[in-house]
């Protein structure tokens, strides 16, 4: 009986040994940071002196700012965009390559697999993008259409963020993966039963898919709301305030203007925010598939 309880407690020792670095990092990396947050967001802080309390007037600061409003409507904007291309897009791809040859497939899933440095392919595309050198006016202008602004307007700047994102992130690996697990069997059954191309897809490939999409959807969500180089790389939030989003505001108010309680208030009402569009979206789009 000792052995066996000797046993049973040397168990868990092993097993807290071997969790207690990654129960650390944790920590450390991710929940302190939280927990620090909310500390400097009621604080005037400072990096080099004792910080001050003062309660609510970094939220209510946050809330007067009419460059709030302006950062969130952009940010939901992009998210719609980045959302609608880089992650609707790839599902129905991948769904129509696996109607394909198994040789298209597997040199399909090598292109997606192919690494992409995702900060040199910002850079690229910014130069892709330039109005007097950039390769799309240069195409634009040889098949005899008009050169536009890219970057440089408004009410087109935002897209063009977005669009790299169909190359730079390619969840239809991921996709392609789990389709390749869904049984023959039910495609089998499902033309025995007189259904088409549509009526599989609807019936059997996305039901399978379900979970997959579930999650890539959190990821997605998260994402898109935390999004942050490729404004800054490509236009550094301009035209005017066009493309500058949450994080980016964030970042400006942070390190330009040294306004670290502000920047932490806004970055704890971004917390906010996306916490209840995953729990809404938990609560609507639920990845089993008996829902």
């Amino acid at each position: 009986m000792a052995a066996a309880v000797s046993g049973i407690g040397y168990k868990r020792a092993a097993a807290w040994a071997f969790s207690a670095p990654a129960i650390l990092c944790q920590f450390f990396f991710g929940w302190f940071p939280v927990l620090f947050a909310f500390y400097v967001g009621f604080q005037r802080y400072y990096f080099v002196k004792q910080p001050e309390f003062v309660g609510l007037r970094n939220l209510q600061s946050v809330a007067a700012d009419p460059l709030t409003v302006t950062v969130f409507q952009n940010t939901i904007y992009y998210s719609i965009l980045s959302i609608g291309l880089t992650f609707i897009v790839p599902i129905f791809v991948s769904i129509l390559l696996m109607e394909m040859s198994r040789k298209t497939i597997r040199w399909m899933m090598l292109l997606w697999f192919i690494p992409v440095a995702s900060t040199a392919g910002i850079a690229i595309w910014k130069y892709l993008y330039n109005p007097q050198l950039g390769l799309l006016n240069g195409i634009l202008k040889g098949i005899g259409l008009p050169a536009l602004k890219w970057l440089d307007d408004p009410a087109l700047a935002m897209l063009c963020l977005v669009l790299p994102g169909l190359i730079l992130f390619g969840p239809g690996l991921i996709y392609i993966a789990a389709l390749q697990n869904v049984p023959e069997e039910l495609y089998e059954a499902a033309e025995l039963e007189g259904a088409g191309f549509l009526r599989k897809v609807r019936t059997v490939t996305l039901p399978r898919l379900r979970p997959v999409i579930a999650m890539m959807l959190i990821f997605s969500i998260i994402g898109s709301m935390q999004v942050f180089e490729l404004p800054f790389i490509m236009t550094g939030g301009g035209p005017g305030y066009a493309t500058t989003t949450v994080v980016m505001y964030i970042y400006n108010l942070a390190f330009l203007s040294y306004d670290l309680g502000k920047a932490t208030a806004l970055a704890i009402v971004l917390f906010f925010v996306i916490m209840t569009i995953i729990v809404l979206q938990r609560k609507f789009f639920r990845e089993d598939l008996d829902t």
